[in-house]
């Protein structure tokens, strides 16, 4: 199910229920603000998703059947929806699609919005978003679940004993793909109107989100079928389910293998991988990129005198900055103590020198303040740039270059920028 997410603490990602626009304001405290456009567009949703769910709870008759399952369902999937697997690369998984699709097929309409409604609310106590991104969240899953039920509801009874087996399968593969289409459609225009992804770079439209939230959703159909069956058959059906979000994992323990543990940027061995991929393109291409090799000054002093922790934090507070300055595509890494390596694809020089300077510029102009400490510090960084020619160099010759060019720019006081 994709929705809007939480920032990831230590990696610094961005979690998908996918992605997200509200990273950099929940990252901080602070508020969130959307363009007028956004706005439109959240308000559109909310309308929707508010008049969608009182039409069908009007629909409901005064003492409607089905409390029950609303009950179970609401249950397993508040549950499910407090452990949220993130995988990186702005996405998470959260298995509580496979009761929110169950509900889908089970409960009247009106039932719907409540379900989701109240199996948002222990996750949102417990991680404590912005109600923002909750509300939004709550109105996307909620159309998606409307569709996916009224898809259901015209193709079969509703009954796994009263339906014919290949009627009811047809009907929850329509199900599951209207509620998955429907979710992701509604997140990605979200996405493209608060940041510089198109819907397509969201991926949220990628094999693996979507086959993974369809896989899930199909569970559901399978929960409504033991449910209609004999209720107490959906409890089966937890093995499997806490199976998946186990396998769910992988891909964070892939992630964390490629990732420096201090400051969450890619490691020396994943970074001349992605540099050795980029000069391949560069070939075929015959496009330029550059290197940057960045080295924080006087580290030495800065543990001599304020101790090794605060040397931490200065080493982090660089990788903030690469975060913040550098665009999404550009790939920075830690080659271990004090230096920096970042790859900029498809860059010219000229750009790639503005890129340093803004770099180098943004760490002199930067505050680190370690935990525990009132005493606020300040760190420069010597940065060495090479590019690639119009014969594309080899990896090793690029780092080697931009290498001494920043022992360069440390040999003649550090704090500056120097083009190899």
């Amino acid at each position: 199910m994709a929705a809007l997410g939480q920032p990831r603490a230590g990696l610094g990602l961005i979690s998908r229920l996918r992605g997200h626009w509200a990273a950099a304001a929940v990252a901080s405290g602070g508020p969130l603000h959307l363009s007028t456009r956004a706005r439109i567009y959240f308000g559109a949703v909310v309308v929707s998703a508010a008049g969608a769910a009182g039409y069908s709870w009007a629909q409901l008759a005064a003492h409607v059947h089905g409390w029950e399952p609303f009950a179970v369902l609401t249950a397993l999937a508040a549950v499910a929806q407090l452990y949220i697997v993130e995988t990186g690369r702005n996405q998470s998984y959260r298995t509580a699609i496979a009761f929110i699709v169950a509900g889908a097929v089970v409960l009247r309409p009106g039932l719907l919005a409540g379900l989701v409604l109240l199996h948002y609310l222990p996750g949102w106590i417990k991680y404590r978003k912005k109600w923002l991104v909750t509300s939004f969240n709550i109105c996307n899953t909620t159309l998606a679940v409307l569709a996916a039920g009224a898809a259901f509801r015209a193709l079969s009874s509703g009954s796994v004993t009263q339906e014919s087996p290949g009627r009811y399968a047809l009907a929850g593969l329509v199900a599951c793909t209207i509620f998955v289409v429907v979710n992701h459609l509604l997140l990605a225009r979200m996405i493209e109107l608060t940041s510089d992804r198109s819907m397509h770079a969201t991926g949220l439209f990628s094999f693996e989100s979507l086959s993974t939230d369809l896989g899930l959703a199909a569970l559901g159909i399978g929960v409504a079928a033991f449910w209609s069956v004999n209720g107490w058959l959906i409890f089966f059906v937890l093995g499997p389910l806490l199976i998946i979000h186990r396998a769910l994992y992988v891909p964070q323990l892939r992630e964390l293998a490629q990732a420096d543990v201090k400051t969450g940027l890619m490691n020396a061995k994943e970074f001349e991988h992605a540099v050795d991929m980029e000069v391949a393109r560069a070939e075929r291409m015959r496009t330029p990129f550059a290197i940057l090799m960045v080295d924080l000054d006087h580290l030495r002093r800065i543990n001599n005198e304020h101790g090794h922790l605060a040397g931490d934090v200065v080493i982090r507070g660089i990788a903030d900055v690469f975060r913040e300055e550098l665009r999404r595509y550009d790939v920075p890494s830690r080659f271990g103590g004090d230096e920096f390596c970042v790859l900029l694809p498809a860059t010219p020089p000229a750009e790639a020198a503005e890129i340093a300077e803004r770099v180098r510029t943004a760490v002199a102009g930067r505050e680190f303040t370690a935990e525990g400490s009132s005493v606020a510090l300040r760190a420069t960084v010597s940065v060495g740039l090479a590019c690639s020619a119009d014969v594309v160099s080899s990896r090793q010759e690029l780092v080697h270059r931009a290498d001494l060019a920043a022992y360069e720019a440390k040999a003649t006081g550090g704090n500056r920028c120097i083009l190899a």
